[in-house]
């Protein structure tokens, strides 16, 4: 259900908006669940020789636990918040509406935005024809741990024509940022520095 409204200033625009493509977003977790695969043919195994010798202490066995958990927990997790995931692109910033019960937002003022970049995934060639996420990185998004910074960026997941959205994205950042610099009333009319020919060699 979209709920970005929720979230909007009184005279916040929006100018793109949109939701991840189903199946990549849903096999973006296989890797979990492949994980938890090997946990429960671990459990398995315990449980079959368990099984065998007429001892059903393996259903306190936690590798089986764990292994069913990610294998059945990932997948349903995936189905239910989908239809709660939107993102939007207004005159202000970028939006992620998430949760699974309640609703969760996330929001990058475009001049807080220090890196942005598409990837493109194995999911989404195989069965998102032309969908890609985008990542936002800014000076919150880095973790310091013991193996130095670990970047955990904002994301719009798997979206559809994710190249174009892109470049719609560039040009609001761009323009809003210049605004916020340079507002209206004191940008001149001509700015000789669009036409500088820079010489290293000076």
């Amino acid at each position: 259900m979209r709920e970005l409204d929720k979230v909007l200033d009184k005279n916040e625009k929006v100018f793109w908006e949109g939701k991840p493509t189903f199946w990549p977003f849903f096999l973006s977790g296989f890797a979990g669940v492949l994980f938890g695969l090997i946990f429960l043919v671990v459990g398995g195994i315990v449980a079959m020789n368990g099984i065998a010798s007429g001892n059903y202490l393996f259903l306190l066995f936690p590798h089986f636990w764990i292994g069913l958990a990610f294998v059945v927990g990932i997948p349903l997790y995936k189905a239910l918040v989908y239809k709660h995931t939107y993102y939007a692109i207004t005159n202000k910033r970028v939006l992620l509406q998430k949760g699974l019960i309640g609703r969760d937002f996330e929001m990058v003022d475009f001049d807080q935005i220090t890196n942005a970049e598409v990837n493109v995934g194995v999911f989404d060639k195989l069965f998102g024809k032309d969908s890609g996420s985008i990542l936002l990185s800014t000076a919150g998004t880095f973790t310091y741990t013991r193996r130095g910074p670990v970047q955990k960026p904002y994301t719009l997941s798997n979206i559809s024509n994710p190249y174009e959205v892109f470049k719609f994205f560039k040009k609001v950042s761009h323009d809003v940022k210049t605004d916020i610099q340079y507002p209206n009333k004191y940008r001149p009319k001509k700015n000789p520095g669009y036409g500088t020919d820079y010489n290293p060699g000076k």
